[in-house]
Formats: structure tokens, sequence, C-alpha cells
């Protein structure tokens, strides 16, 4: 394989509490062509819902990919719907494998604010994260970042409004990010190829792409020799 005949763009989380990144399942030898994206680091996420559509048209013109050369885009669980709308961008028909697909729901909205406060103040219970169930993704960016802001002042009284929203702008951002993909929900104008599965993931979507399931959880996925082998089968085709 040579490393400049294909391009390997992957959407991943580099915040996660444990991250997974594709790296661990490319071929050494392909390692230069690998780019990764971080939806967070999209500047407008932290002050407003921005349209996961509106994500792509950024980040698509930000690779400015150019159409000749072949190129493979992964994703996965709620970056999934945001890398086959960057896939479709593209241009050059590009080839489209994802992890876990899944978009995120309001509860799973609200477990995300919840863990993400808990974390900032230790003494706040469950109970005492406001509820966004029900509301609009604005409306709820709206009360998360009252919320958020808050609860550091709370913590460090000595901190003012504009140092404690900076302090808070990662969360918002993932607050953000997770709406906008739960109000996108599973649509794929691009579809896969491939999609790995780990072996409590769940995929009912009817297109063509070929479905690979592995007998281990979603971070193991990620190291796992024979998801590595179906990675470079695909990438190999664009070669």
């Amino acid at each position: 394989m040579s490393a400049q005949s294909v391009r390997i763009v992957g959407v991943e989380f580099g915040r996660e509490p444990i991250p997974r990144s594709f790296t661990t399942l490319l071929p050494s030898e392909l390692q230069a062509s690998y780019v990764p994206i971080d939806p967070l680091d999209n500047p407008t996420l932290p002050g407003a819902i921005c349209a996961i559509e509106a994500q792509a048209d950024y980040w698509a013109a930000q690779l400015a990919v150019d159409p000749v050369v072949p190129t493979v885009v992964l994703g996965y669980c709620s970056g999934s719907g945001f890398a086959s709308e960057l896939a479709a961008r593209l241009g050059g028909d590009p080839r489209l494998i994802l992890v876990d697909p899944g978009a995120p729901d309001a509860h799973e909205a609200q477990e995300l604010l919840i863990e993400l406060a808990t974390a900032m103040d230790e003494d706040l219970a469950p109970q005492d994260v406001p509820q966004i169930l029900g509301q609009s993704p604005d409306d709820a960016l709206a009360v998360i970042g009252d919320f958020l802001t808050a609860t550091v002042q709370r913590c460090a009284p000595e901190l003012d409004q504009d140092i404690a929203e900076s302090l808070t702008r990662h969360q918002r951002g993932w607050m953000s990010y997770t709406l906008a993909a739960g109000a996108h929900g599973s649509v794929l104008p691009k579809e896969p190829v491939h999609v790995l599965l780990s072996e409590a993931a769940e995929w009912e979507h009817t297109g063509p792409g070929e479905v690979h399931r592995f007998p281990v959880d979603p971070v193991a996925l990620f190291t796992s020799t024979a998801a590595a082998q179906s990675v470079a089968t695909v990438v190999a085709a664009r070669l």
C-alpha cells in the first residue's frame, strides 16, 4: 500500500474518558495518510447549536480534499451521521466505514450533562442537574450554558462571568454536538460499505454495506485484529 495513494479521514472524539482512535485499526504504512477530525474542535459549537449538515460543510471546507485522491472516511457512535454527511461532501466517491453507528437520544444527552456537571462539582447530585428532556436543542443549550457557568462560579466565587464561561467551553461544545447529533438522527446520505459492530451493538439499517460483528466491547473493538483486517480491506480497495 502506498501512503500517498489514498487519504483516510477519521471522525473521533479525542477527549473521551477512554479515547478511541482509528490509528489502532490502520496498517502502520498508512499512518501518514490518516487525518483525524474531532467535531468538538468546531469553534461555533459552544455558543450555538450547529446542524450536523452545517458542521459537515465546515469540515469539508477545512479539509479541501482533492477528489482525484481516493478517500476513505471512518466514524463511530454519535460521529457516524456526521461522518456520512462529510463523506457525501468530499467528492470522488469516498468509501465510508462506520463502527457501532448510532445517534444519541434525549436520555443519553441528559446522562451526558449529569456526567459533565458532576465531574465539575463532585457535591452535585443527579437531581441537582436541570432536566433538558422535551426541550428544543437551542433551549436546552441555553439552560446548559447557564447551569454550567453557575456551577463553576459556585465552586470558585472569585471568577468573573467571562472566565467562568471559558472554563465551560469544552462541556458546552460537547453538549452542543450531542444535541445536534440527536436532532440529526440516524440519517446516512452516504451509505457505509462496511459496518463494524461490537458485541452489544445493533444495526437495523437496510443499506448495501457489509456488517461485521466482533465479540468484544466498544473500546476493545478498536484494538481488534479482525476489525483492523476489515478496515485494511476497504482501504486496499481504494488503491
